[in-house]
């Protein structure tokens, strides 16, 4: 695990209360899934970026793949949800740079 992952786990974890983010179960930093709401493909990394796609406001920690699975907000399936998520993120980076 890179050093920029498992840093991304602690800061999910602390901000969720070292909860996880769909079930509510104890997690730990070490064991947890880091889940993509929006998910990481090809198509979504070429579409909006990587700046988008691994942002924070994107990333959930999650104990299970069932968890993992339950926090996906595609685009295709969700738009309205998943759009709304991408202005977000937009405005975040933007008032950050």
């Amino acid at each position: 695990m890179s050093l920029e992952v498992y840093d991304m786990k602690i800061q999910k974890c602390e901000e969720q209360h070292y909860k996880c983010g769909v079930c509510g179960d104890p997690i730990n930093p070490y064991k947890c899934q880091l889940a993509h709401r929006i998910p990481k493909t090809k198509f979504y990394l070429k579409l909006y970026g990587k700046k988008i796609i691994h942002h924070r406001f994107n990333m959930i920690a999650v104990c299970s793949l069932k968890c993992n699975s339950n926090v996906l907000c595609d685009p295709k399936t969700r738009p309205v949800k998943a759009h709304a998520l991408i202005d977000e993120i937009k405005l975040d980076l933007k008032q950050n740079s």
